[in-house]
């Protein structure tokens, strides 16, 4: 079935049905492919499309139509999901059939879910019950689920099997269809989990007023809320209610040390829960937090016997509920901080005999009796960065607006003091807690107005001070951190993988044809020359690599695809640099790291230290700054490398003492190339491409460069070596060679012995096969630095010549109009050809144009023989190995057979 009828026949609606999805009135949707709290995904039903608007999404950036919406659902290929797509039309695939208790709870909670923000008084019962439903994983059973869902018997029969349907035995006179009466109707939906966190069961929670039986459990009642207990769980909180749990759940500042557990009422303590805590090995505490009356009491004096019973060397602790009040009623009219409060303030059970003792002792006390008698340290509350607050015997001191993080000379905060014994003495004031007179003045004015003591301000303000310097530190080494990309640890079975393609007899040959599975098409030179050019990062001195080509000719492609085969630890991709940027880099930044830029323009400005550091591998600059006293001092800046740069640009003589740098690459502009790579993409529409083939392909030789370890390499035959007499700038391209042979030499590590010099050096030796290797790979970029046109004037001079036969002459409107090209561009070539003595001008004028002839048809050839230098070199030093049987003068020619 092709595409476009398949589209026609399965409509967007089909497949939203066929997922449980259903848009709000605003038409949009909780995004399915990402955690998404506010609807994102935005449906269209005209254009049959979708789009999701969050940046955190995998799909951003993409309309995605039926096919696409499949593919990303069920995360396969294209090809899968145009099958998926023909069996939803051809009713093979039926949703909802033979699913388990755990897929239609989920798939049903998942619509619960969408109902709420499509029901206003739901929303604002949620926010009565200080519950922020798009935080708290809650959902709301309007009762019309099966209404929409009628043909979908296999739903409504497993909605009746669970208890979510009841059959009420007659048939409704206004649809003619069986009758059913939804379970737990106008309730607030809960999922309880298993130990594998599937939802196994629901609760629901009236939402009207008039409803005296307010919980409702499924029948078969099964699983915990929220879930499992993390199986690393020091610190347990065991609430009395499901809603009690989802108050506290709301809590980071909670949150952060305790897990949380819902009991089902006063006498819930299933033996589901008893299963889950008895397996937390790591358990120090269970803490008790029910409501305040009789009935949480006795329950707490309960339960607390029985935790002591399955667990007798943890503590077990209550929480101090006001009475009459629970968890959840205490957000009425308090701010959240008092729950926090009260768990700082639990209390200890103390147990003898088995017994529960009728006294509790502080929590305190029980743990750490030594140090009750010392002073408590104030500490520093750092949950919300722009609201820190500092508190001690007497004051409570509020730091608005965060502190500043970058200028380690200053601390400028603002203040906020108050005076615990009277809340209407307060104190404000900006100011910079490095400046001395600044804090002798805040302290004075803060000591008038709170009616407190010098002594003791100045006391909160230096302790303060100090916190806030260690907190600062501590921000500093985790943005630091956060900068420094993530180290990819591989499995044994990857580690083993890598280490046997490395041993690979033909392991060359076998690197291209990975770089191909990845997804190159055509320039298998260009790309395996690229592989090692970036390979060379790992070493001391790499190299680096000027792709050159028209607009929309493929260069960033190139760049990009290799780029895809190395780890992503290794590589910074850029669009634009500035010269500062260089410069203030942090440290280890750049070192053995891949500089990907994707146009050559975009850094023009940082041309001159991007030259020195491709060529020093370090660069320094001498600036100027301020210190603590406002006086000028010197400062230099340096940044360390080793570093390998890569970029794309369509101008090459803009770039010429950059390029001498640099490995030259010319992209494939030939029609066969371009058919070739247009029937790639052609393809890849149609889903005939095995994009896990390509990743897998990626992935290994990630991995390879993985396991490669820095080690020295001799080039015995280095003293026979040249490059051909017609090569510019010989001093850099002759170690260009000969780091290139390195490189190869190096990739190969894992088959060469390893040896160790007089000085106990340890070190790996280039064979004849390294050498020619590199010869195959060279010559093309010898070429180009042994031309004195450029790519773009001979690639027109080679046209040219084969388009005018041998001494014949042309006008410059005969070759525009046969080349198609701008009257501009085409003189301009004509006149630089003319300049440099490739063409001879025979007659003609201004007015009517000029007439020119080729001098040489053969120059270019007779250059191509100039390179032939290498294999020359190649071939004696062979004729001098020759009658040795080693493995060292062995020619690997399965690269050149390519």
């Amino acid at each position: 079935m092709e595409i476009s009828d398949i589209k026609s026949k399965l409509s967007l609606s089909d497949v939203l049905n066929y997922y449980h999805l259903k848009p709000d009135k605003h038409l949009r949707l909780h995004c399915p492919f990402h955690n998404d709290k506010t609807p994102s995904l935005q449906v269209y039903w005209k254009t049959g499309t979708v789009y999701c608007f969050s940046s955190n999404c995998k799909t951003h950036g993409k309309s995605l139509d039926v096919i696409d919406f499949i593919m990303y659902k069920e995360n396969c290929t294209k090809h899968e999901a145009i099958k998926k797509a023909e069996q939803m039309i051809n009713g093979e695939t039926k949703p909802g059939a033979e699913l388990t208790r755990a897929a239609v709870l989920t798939k049903m909670f998942t619509y619960f879910k969408n109902a709420i923000y499509n029901s206003k008084p739901v929303q604002e019962y949620l926010q009565q019950r200080n519950l922020d439903y798009q935080k708290t994983e809650v959902g709301y059973n309007s009762g019309q689920f099966h209404h929409g869902n009628r043909k979908d018997q296999h739903l409504i029969e497993s909605c009746l099997k669970y208890g979510l349907l009841q059959d009420k035995g007659h048939v409704n006179n206004r649809t003619g269809e069986k009758a059913y009466s939804p379970f737990g109707k106008w309730g607030v939906v809960f999922p309880l989990r298993n130990q594998q966190n599937q939802i196994v069961s629901l609760y629901f929670r009236s939402t009207k007023n008039e409803d005296k039986a307010k919980h409702y459990y499924l029948k078969d009642r099964q699983g915990l809320y929220p879930k499992y207990p993390a199986p690393n769980t020091k610190k347990l909180i065991l609430t009395e209610a499901i809603i009690d749990a989802a108050t506290l759940l709301q809590q980071e500042q909670i949150t952060k040390e305790h897990e949380i557990l819902s009991l089902y009422g006063t006498n819930g303590l299933t033996e589901e829960h008893i299963k889950a805590i008895r397996e937390l090995e790591q358990l120090e505490e269970v803490i008790l937090f029910f409501d305040g009356d009789a009935a949480g009491e006795k329950a707490a004096e309960k339960y607390s016997a029985e935790l002591h019973q399955l667990k007798p060397n943890i503590t077990i602790s209550k929480v101090p509920t006001p009475e009459k009040e629970d968890i959840n009623s205490l957000l009425d009219g308090h701010s959240p901080e008092i729950l926090a409060q009260l768990i700082e303030d639990r209390t200890a059970f103390v147990f003898s005999n088995g017994e529960t003792s009728n006294e509790v002792e502080s929590l305190d006390t029980q743990i750490k009796p030594v140090e009750k008698e010392k002073e408590e340290v104030p500490k520093l509350n750092t949950n919300n960065p722009e609201r820190i607050s500092y508190q001690d015997n007497q004051m409570t001191v509020t730091v608005w607006g965060g502190i500043e993080k970058e200028n380690l000379s200053r601390l400028r905060v603002s203040l906020h003091i108050k005076n615990k014994e009277n809340r209407y003495k307060t104190f404000r004031d900006d100011v910079n807690l490095y400046s001395h007179s600044a804090v002798k003045k805040l302290v004075q004015n803060a000591s008038e107005t709170l009616e407190l003591p010098t002594t003791q301000i100045e006391k909160t303000i230096t302790e303060l001070t100090e916190q806030l310097e260690a907190y600062r530190m501590e921000e500093r080494a985790l943005q630091i951190q956060a900068l420094k990309p993530k180290q990819y640890e591989m499995t044994p079975e990857e580690v083993r993988a890598a280490q046997a393609f490395l041993k690979e007899k033909k392991l060359v040959k076998k690197t291209l044809n990975q770089i191909q599975q990845s997804g190159l098409v055509g320039e298998q030179k260009n790309g395996l020359m690229l592989f090692f050019l970036y390979l060379s990062r790992l070493t001391d001195e790499p190299l680096h690599a000027i792709i050159f080509g028209k607009s929309g000719s493929g260069k960033t492609y190139l760049q990009k695809r290799i780029s895809e085969c190395l780890p992503e630890e290794s590589v910074r991709t850029i669009t634009s640099l500035t010269e500062n940027t260089l410069y203030y880099s942090a440290k280890g930044f750049w070192q053995h790291k891949l500089l990907l830029i994707e146009d050559l323009e975009g850094v023009y400005q940082a041309f001159l230290p991007l030259r020195e550091f491709m060529s020093n591998q370090s660069i320094s600059k001498l600036t100027t700054d301020k210190d603590a006293k406002g006086n000028n001092v010197q400062k230099v800046l340096t940044v360390e490398g080793p570093i390998c740069v890569s970029g794309a640009t369509t101008k090459e003589s803009i770039y010429e003492d950059n390029a001498n740098r640099s490995f030259l690459l010319h992209i494939d502009e030939s029609p066969g190339h371009l058919d070739k790579v247009m029937e790639y993409q052609r393809k890849t529409k149609a889903g005939m491409i095995n994009e896990k083939q390509q990743e897998q392909a990626k992935q290994i030789l990630k991995n390879t460069q993985r396991l490669l370890q820095n080690i020295k390499v001799i080039n015995p035959y280095a003293m026979e070596l040249r490059i051909p007499e017609l090569v510019f700038k010989k001093l850099r391209t002759n170690m260009h060679y000969l780091k290139l042979i390195e490189i190869i030499t190096f990739y190969h590590q894992a088959q060469r012995q390893v040896k160790k010099s007089s000085t106990g050096t340890a070190y790996i030796e280039t064979t004849l096969s390294d050498i020619e290797t590199a010869n195959w790979l060279v010559k093309e970029s010898l070429l180009r630095k042994s031309d004195e046109l450029n790519g773009e004037l001979r690639q027109f001079f080679e046209r040219l010549k084969s388009t005018v036969a041998e001494g014949q002459s042309f006008y410059n409107k005969q070759i525009r109009e046969a080349f198609r090209m701008n009257r501009m561009q085409v003189n301009r070539y004509l006149r630089n050809l003319e300049g440099m003595g490739y063409l001879e001008q025979k007659g003609g004028n201004r007015k009517q144009g000029f007439e020119y002839q080729v001098c040489s048809y053969a120059e270019y050839e007779q250059l191509k023989a100039g390179i032939d230098v290498l294999d020359e070199n190649l071939n004696k030093i062979k004729a001098k190995c020759n009658g040795k049987k080693t493995e060292e003068i062995k020619c690997n020619t399965s690269v050149t057979e390519v």
